[in-house]
Order: C-alpha cells, then structure tokens, then sequence
C-alpha cells in the first residue's frame, strides 16, 4: 500500500539526535515533527474510531489514510521509514494503556466493589444506568455515568481533543469506540477479582474477544432497534454531550455581535445630522 502523494513537496526527514530506545518526534528536524505530529493525531483519532484493536492489514491501511492525511494538511510528502511509521504506530499502542489508566480510579470510585464483580459483569450490567440483579429491574443501557465520564476524559478533555478537533471520526460517537471502552471497564473490573487490586494489562492478546463480543453485542442491539434508531441516538447523545464537556460548545453559539436594521437607520440619522450641525457651526 503506498503512502506517497504526488501532489505533494518531497522531503526527507533529517534525525538531529540519536539515542537509544523508543523513536521520538522531537528527534528530527521541525519539518519533519510538524508532519508526524499530524500524523500521529490522525492516526490515533482514525484507529479509535475505526479499528480500536487492529490487526496487521486494518493498521497498515490506518496508517496509509494518516500519512496522507498529514500530507494533505502540511503540504509535504515525508518520504516514509521504518523508524517513522514505527514512531506513529507506537502511539497508538499507548491508546490501550492511557485508556485504561484514566478509567482505573473512576472505577474503583464508581463501584468501590462491595459487591461482586461478577454481578457488574453479568448481562454488562455495569453497562446500564441503574443496575440491578434481574434483568427486567435493569434501567438505561449504554447510559452509566462511567461511559459517558470516560468518554469525556479520553477524548473530550478541551476544545483541542480529538473527539472536537476529528468530528469526521467522532461525530457520532463510534459504536467500535464504544465497544472499547466497554472493554476497557471489563479489564478494570477484572483486575478487582481476588477481593483486591491487582494489575491486569489491556492487551489486544488478552481482551481481543472480549471486545469482539461488545461489538457484536452493540451490532445486535443495533439491529433489534433499528426501527426507533435507539443506538445511532445514544452515540448522537454521547458525542453532543462530549462537546459540551470540553467547552467546545461554546464556540458555536450564534454570534451575539449583530446590528439591527434600526441601529443602521438611526445611525445614518445621527451622522446626517451631524454633517449637517457641522456645516452650520462652519
């Protein structure tokens, strides 16, 4: 799969500093850490939204569609190496990581598991706004405030986030995204199963079924409610009240600085007139 753009200027990237470990952006010339660094944001709002745990063909086809799109941003066609492309798909590998990490502690506070993981993970129980044992006293799926609060935190945070700065991606909110983040509790929850804390790492090897289940969980929701749209209307909600959360909101409110008709007709009035004082005093 090429990664070339014709249209664009070829450069090359110049490494400035060598060291040993992972690649970084700020090793390279500014040239270079101005494309990666869009492509890098492209990427990780592509991979979440699109192939939360990809394999090898959804990465490579992920990073082809973020290389050019970083391309069609700067201008420049960054001829490609293995460091580079290594570089940007490590950063989404650290999506997993950073995901979990932020929903640790909102779990343990949300659930502070007096009761029994195995009853949150039950019917995803952990999954509804009101839990409950039975299913028939279960209220408000998908609409738990853990979702909605991680959601906010991982991709919401400010008006710069990639659910506000890709809405392409995000808007709606991705059901695959969602399935992710339903993934992310499970690991959470898991990690309380002994009575105690203990770690447990997000791998794609480890919770690659897991997160197939949820998505063929929310594909078959989506199906059986397809006729009253509930799905397509909670991912809506979720992503209206992402933007609210970062403020971005704000920016769209209809611009207050207007004049009126009336303030133009009594404005010429004013200036008529004063020409008119002017001319008199002269």
């Amino acid at each position: 799969m090429s990664l070339e753009d014709e249209d664009s200027i070829v450069v090359k990237a110049q490494k400035l500093t060598e060291h040993e470990g992972h690649p970084q952006a700020k090793d390279y010339d500014e040239v270079t850490q101005e494309f990666m660094t869009a492509s890098i944001r492209d990427y990780h709002a592509h991979l979440c939204a699109q192939s939360p745990m990809p394999n090898h063909g959804q990465e490579m086809a992920l990073l082809a569609a973020s290389w050019a799109k970083a391309s069609q941003v700067t201008g420049m066609n960054l001829t490609h190496t293995p460091n580079l492309l290594k570089l940007i798909t490590s950063h989404g590998l650290q999506v997993h990581g950073k995901l979990k990490a932020k929903l640790r502690p909102l779990v343990e506070a949300m659930f502070g598991f007096h009761s029994s993981q195995k009853a949150l993970k039950e019917g995803t129980n952990f999954a509804f706004k009101h839990m409950a044992p039975m299913e028939d006293n279960q209220q408000g799926f998908l609409k738990a405030l853990l979702i909605q609060k991680i959601i906010n935190t991982m991709w919401f945070a400010n008006k710069h986030d990639k659910g506000i700065m890709y809405p392409e991606h995000f808007k709606p909110f991705p059901y695959l995204t969602l399935a992710l983040v339903l993934t992310a509790i499970e690991c959470c929850i898991d990690e309380w199963v002994m009575g105690k804390w203990g770690d447990i790492s997000f791998t794609m090897q480890e919770y690659h079924s897991v997160y197939d289940s949820y998505v063929k969980c929310l594909q078959d929701f989506d199906s059986t409610t397809k006729a009253v749209g509930i799905l397509p209307t909670i991912c809506s909600r979720i992503y209206k009240v992402g933007c609210i959360h970062s403020g971005a909101s704000m920016l769209t409110t209809e611009p207050q600085c207007k004049v009126s008709v009336h303030v133009i007709a009594a404005t010429i009035q004013e200036h008529q007139e004063g020409m008119m004082t002017e001319d008199k005093s002269d």
